[in-house]
């Protein structure tokens, strides 16, 4: 309708147009006017129907226009939704081809459903390992990462991650290349046979899953069928030699002489009392775990197989060194008065600060662990327990040093059932002999076995707790469920000192760890060589320097304390301070004594400890661990709680008990009266030594009481100055001096007489002791390999790899 308008409109306008032109036109040619008359004129209608039909056309034109442009824009809108669902399709099939690719090769050994092959390996070692301790034994490439449940394995090491099973076996899948291949080796209870260096590798489709809890591990190969020989090849080139864990503890040789071993390792290395709890040590490094998970693993196995001298009942020290950072830190786990303790309560009574309820102290050994392990551990604390709980069932044979622990206290402990049920045999009425494989209580392996399951904690405000606290109370103790829930472990970072061209590393007081410090920064400058332990003469002269300054040093241990209660930080910084010690190493005289205790700065006197345990580890990352525990007399208080079989220290013998002098008219220090929440001092000084570069040279430290001073520093001098390796070291014989009473003692039939009398020119009192004194537990590590002994006195056991 619109367009014949238009047409009608346009054909009209033509029409008049095409009239008046041809009127203007005659005039214009008939005329001379202006130009601007030749310009021809419209009239009035044609002008304004010309107006009329372009005002439509314009009209028309602008919404084809918008028409177009709108067209565009939808058209645009369809190619880019198009676009995007394209782009969408692609990225969609991109991912699930990539999950595809990835299931694929991360299963590729679970693809081989086919194969069911049997296969024997000759090369490795078996794992001889308990029902409910399971290991799985990786080889992975370098590049690999670790998984939720271990490191990856550098170079293609062994990689072993422990987790529960209720199997009664343990289960170690290796599998090459294209099939899964499940080690099964024989549980624990089993068979009481060594491992053998043969295992059956049985080829399976389907791996178990994780709830099944079997360790199991994968190692891919190319071949679609293995033969023996090309499966024994290939885990020999990758896996290194391991020796095997086997939790069972080995009976002691029944003789007078023992002689220790030197263990030479090229990674790793730990030193305990017994031989299986240092395995077990070595075996959480070879898991990976950390220095302080070996510790705490060996420190838990000892505390059962060595109850009479540490255990979860008592207190511990520890001074861990990272290489990384090298940074050492001390952490104080020692036992602390219960609030009921005042100063006067052994008055005329000392006799109860020894044994019974009375002489417990609130204990720190697991609070210790748990703010080590918190901060320093790698595997999960179940691994750490699981073995303990394993030997526990198992049993352990008694030692000579246990025994004549026992015989040594049995006045004290013989009305304890707890304690006369695991050591006496019930027909005679007698104890136990050396080699009588021991049964602990069945309470005490449900201990552990608590301890295991819901964590350290669960003695300070758990259900363990509950049982020590009724424990406690039937014992005669002070120590309430507050006392437990209130205690806690100090970690502080470890005193340093120059030491020649390495630096000290030393627990702070409580320990006497800057004592020791003291005693070899005092004796570094006389510049001792080899030479100055050859001959009569220079053997007498070099231990007349040693007991001298032993004797400066004791002079002012006895007047250090608790840091919390006690400001000594004056007297520390003064015994780490180099000048410090040559001015006491110039009053040292070699040709004599001084004759009064006053001479050497005696103010005080103090009180002895005894009944302790140390434990060293050296991890192949270079971080270590030096750590001394106890329950201070042997056998602690002489009590065990028959609802958990915890044998419970006696650390309130160590204070000092007001009012009291020795025969010299010293009188007890101050600094170590009694108090609430207070730690007693103690000998204990696990020390480390470590060059500029962070490398330890030396991880060492004693039990025995008082002669730990004098044993780490003769041994340490030893190997320092009088270039002998850790094993003679240790072996040589000692002597001690603690300046109160003013006896240099030495062990008895080990010098020569003629030494002897050297000595007693220069004007000391000599007293042999027969007993073993002191015992050194140490790791030292050269250029070449890393050194570890177990001193033979108590005949300790190490490990390593």
């Amino acid at each position: 309708m619109h367009s014949t308008t238009c047409s009608a409109l346009a054909l009209n306008s033509t029409s008049n147009a095409s009239a008046s032109n041809t009127t203007d036109g005659l005039k214009m040619v008939h005329s001379n006017e202006d130009a601007l008359n030749k310009i021809p004129l419209k009239t009035a209608n044609s002008l304004e129907d010309e107006e009329k039909a372009g005002g439509e056309f314009i009209s028309d034109t602008a919404a084809a226009e918008e028409a177009r442009r709108e067209q565009m824009r939808a058209n645009i809108l369809k190619w880019m939704k198009k676009l995007t669902i394209v782009l969408i399709c692609f990225i969609g099939v991109a991912l699930i081809t990539y999950v595809i690719i990835s299931l694929c090769f991360s299963d590729w050994s679970k693809t081989s459903n086919a194969q069911s092959n049997n296969t024997t390996i000759n090369n490795e070692t078996s794992f001889t390992l308990p029902s409910t301790y399971n290991s799985s034994l990786s080889i992975d490439e370098a590049s690999s990462s670790s998984s939720s449940s271990g490191s990856s394995s550098e170079n293609g090491a062994l990689r072993l991650t422990n987790s529960t099973s209720d199997s009664d076996g343990s289960t170690i899948a290796t599998t090459v290349n294209t099939a899964t291949a499940s080690i099964t080796t024989a549980g624990f209870g089993e068979s009481a046979t060594q491992p053998t260096n043969a295992y059956t590798v049985t080829t399976t489709g389907v791996p178990p899953t994780a709830s099944e809890h079997e360790a199991i591990v994968n190692v891919q190969t190319t071949a679609s069928t293995i033969t023996a020989t090309a499966t024994t090849t290939a885990i020999s080139q990758t896996l290194p030699t391991r020796k095997a864990l086997v939790l069972k503890d080995t009976p002691p040789l029944i003789k007078d002489k023992f002689e220790s071993k030197l263990g030479v390792y090229k990674e790793a290395a730990v030193c305990s009392d017994r031989e299986v709890c240092s395995e077990i040590g070595s075996h959480m490094l070879d898991l990976k775990g950390s220095a302080v998970d070996a510790a705490i693993a060996t420190l838990l196995c000892n505390g059962i197989l060595t109850m009479h001298s540490m255990g979860i009942g008592g207190g511990m020290l520890m001074n861990i060194f990272l290489k990384d950072t090298q940074h050492a830190y001390s952490i104080d786990a020692r036992e602390v008065a219960p609030f009921a303790a005042f100063q006067e309560m052994f008055d005329g009574k000392l006799e109860l600060s020894l044994n019974g309820g009375l002489s417990i102290a609130v204990p720190g050994e697991l609070m210790g662990y748990h703010r080590a392990h918190e901060r320093f551990g790698k595997l999960p604390w179940k691994t750490l327990v699981e073995p303990s709980v394993e030997l526990c069932h198992e049993g352990f044979y008694l030692t000579h040093h246990q025994w004549n622990a026992l015989n040594y206290r049995w006045h004290h402990m013989k009305n304890n059932t707890v304690l006369t049920d695991v050591f006496v045999n019930a027909t005679t009425g007698q104890l136990y002999p050396v080699g009588t494989k021991i049964k602990p209580q069945k309470v005490l392996c449900e201990t552990y076995e608590l301890l295991a399951e819901n964590g350290p904690l669960d003695f300070y405000n758990g259900t363990l707790a509950h049982r020590v606290v009724e424990d406690l109370k039937d014992l005669g103790s002070t120590v309430t469920a507050y006392d437990l829930e209130s205690y806690s472990a100090d970690m502080v970072s470890s005193i340093t000192m120059q030491l020649g061209d390495d630096i000290l590393y030393a627990v702070p007081p409580i320990s006497s760890g800057t004592v020791v410090a003291n005693v070899l920064s005092i004796l570094e400058g006389f510049n001792f060589t080899k030479t100055d332990l050859i001959g009569a003469k220079n053997e007498a002269n070099t231990l007349h320097r040693i007991a001298e300054a032993l004797k400066f040093a004791f002079a002012k241990r006895w007047e250090l304390g608790d840091l919390r209660f006690n400001d000594v930080r004056e007297l520390v910084s003064r015994l780490t301070n180099p000048e410090y010690s040559a001015s006491i190493r110039d009053k040292i005289n070699d040709k004599k004594v001084y004759k009064e205790i006053f001479d050497y700065g005696a103010q005080f006197m103090g009180e002895d400890d005894a009944g302790t345990s140390h434990t060293v580890v050296l991890a192949p990352n270079g971080d270590a661990v030096s750590v001394t525990s106890s329950v201070n007399e042997y056998f602690g208080a002489s009590q065990a709680g028959k609802r958990t079989g915890i044998v419970f220290n006696s650390g309130m013998n160590d204070f000092s008990v007001e009012g009291t002098t020795n025969n010299f008219g010293l009188p007890a220090a101050p600094s170590n009266f009694i108090d609430a929440r207070k730690r007693p001092m103690s000998s204990m000084s696990p020390m480390i030594l470590a060059d500029r570069k962070g490398n330890v040279r030396l991880a060492i430290g004693s039990a025995g009481g008082s002669k730990i001073i004098s044993a780490i520093v003769e041994v340490a001098a030893r190997f320092l100055w009088f270039d002998q390796d850790i094993k003679s070291a240790i072996d040589a014989p000692r002597i001690h001096h603690q300046l109160v009473p003013n006896v240099l003692q030495y062990e008895f039939g080990q010098f020569d007489e003629e030494v002897l009398s050297l000595l007693k020119e220069k004007g000391h009192e000599l007293k042999p002791y027969k007993d073993i004194g002191s015992v050194v537990c140490a790791i030292a590590r050269n250029d070449t390999a890393i050194y570890a002994n177990a001193d033979f006195r108590k005949r300790g056991g190490i490990a390593g790899f």
